[in-house]
């Protein structure tokens, strides 16, 4: 069980900037194998039971009031769940080509059904089938931005994200198993993180280019070891992105494969310009020593403040790759590194931007 940290005050970069930012205005701008294993992500939400499904989570009726439902809990079998519910467990393929890391406790049900909204308010069946054989699993909802408690969203899991699944006209967050690494599976199985639904297979992932890398989005097959950001805005041909990894916000990431991996990021990277906070989706970004360590365009490394002290042991590095540096130090990769914009030395002054520092007392969540 992954034991959550208090969400730090992480400078999300806004919509606009080039590169890190990614400019990606929903999940469906970060391209690879977003398709998933089911039909969950195909063009969106379609596995989705439909916005009239939602009205236990808009307050307008149906639903239980049980907030102790063991909907999303991590599980190893059956009998770690409620009564009525099943343990899709990491070894499994309740959720087409594999399971969620640390298992997960849902409920069978019928796409269009109401029936997951009995285990707790706000919750939708969502298709993981085929189109000729659909199976529909309970999610749990979600909101997005930063939770009061972290135990509360997503029962407060750093393998799984707080994710939009809905279209143009609204916004539905559920929270969607996301794995992290292949330790997070268990031994034989290993960590896909080519899709938003990141699952555990007993198939090892092809090769493909590391975070950093110049891709094409959209490309089939996708080119990237996770997914494919969109840099380029709107419009502006040729379309051009870069590889990065998809992340639960507030928690290491990048983890590389074998048994005992160490974190090669902290998950910050914002896709949208929603509200954001700890466990929604986000993508890596990379440690770093100096600035010449940064793959991603355009990204400077930013030194970690005294006050996460504590971050930069975890993470074993002193820096992570970001657009800026204000209140903060550039790790130039000379000798004593350069001054940031706006920074004069860690937790340095407010600078131009304004911009607070990335962290504050607290960090992020643990490893298993």
């Amino acid at each position: 069980m992954v034991k959550a940290r208090t969400w730090f005050t992480l400078v999300i970069v806004t919509l606009g900037t080039v590169a890190a930012t990614a400019s990606c205005g929903s999940s469906d701008e970060a391209t690879g194998n977003m398709s998933g294993s089911g039909s969950i992500l195909s063009g969106g939400a379609s596995g989705r039971a439909g916005s009239t499904g939602r009205a236990g989570r808009a307050g307008t009726g149906g639903g239980s009031s049980n907030v102790d439902s063991t909907l999303g809990a991590p599980c190893g079998r059956d009998s770690d769940c409620a009564d009525g519910m099943t343990c899709a467990t990491a070894n499994g393929t309740a959720f087409g080509s594999g399971g969620p890391s640390n298992g997960m406790c849902t409920m069978a049900c019928t796409v269009g059904g109401t029936e997951c909204d009995s285990l707790k308010p706000g919750a939708e069946c969502f298709d993981f089938g085929t189109d000729s054989q659909p199976q529909g699993y309970c999610l749990d909802a979600c909101e997005l931005g930063r939770p009061v408690d972290l135990a509360s969203k997503c029962a407060g899991r750093s393998d799984f994200v707080c994710a939009d699944l809905g279209d143009e006209d609204s916004v539905l967050p559920f929270c969607v198993p996301h794995c992290r690494s292949d330790a997070e599976c268990g031994s034989g199985l290993f960590c896909d993180k080519t899709s938003l639904l990141g699952l555990c297979s007993k198939t090892k992932p092809a090769k493909a280019d590391p975070v950093g890398t110049a891709c094409t989005p959209g490309a089939t097959p996708s080119t990237c070891d996770g997914v494919c950001l969109r840099t380029s805005e709107t419009g502006v041909m040729p379309v051009t992105g870069v590889c990065a990894e998809l992340c639960a916000a507030g928690f290491e990431c990048m983890y590389p494969s074998g048994a005992k991996p160490s974190p090669g990021g902290f998950c910050g990277g914002q896709l949208n310009d929603a509200d954001f906070g700890a466990i929604d989706l986000g993508y890596c970004l990379p440690n770093c020593s100096c600035t010449s360590d940064c793959t991603m365009p355009g990204d400077l490394c930013r030194a970690w403040p005294a006050a996460d002290a504590d971050l930069a042991s975890l993470l074993g590095a002193p820096g992570v790759c970001y657009p800026v540096v204000a209140q903060s130090v550039e790790l130039s990769c000379g000798a004593a590194g350069a001054g940031g914009a706006g920074g004069d030395g860690p937790g340095g002054g407010a600078g131009d931007t304004g911009m607070p520092p990335i962290g504050a007392a607290g960090a992020s969540g643990s490893g298993n």
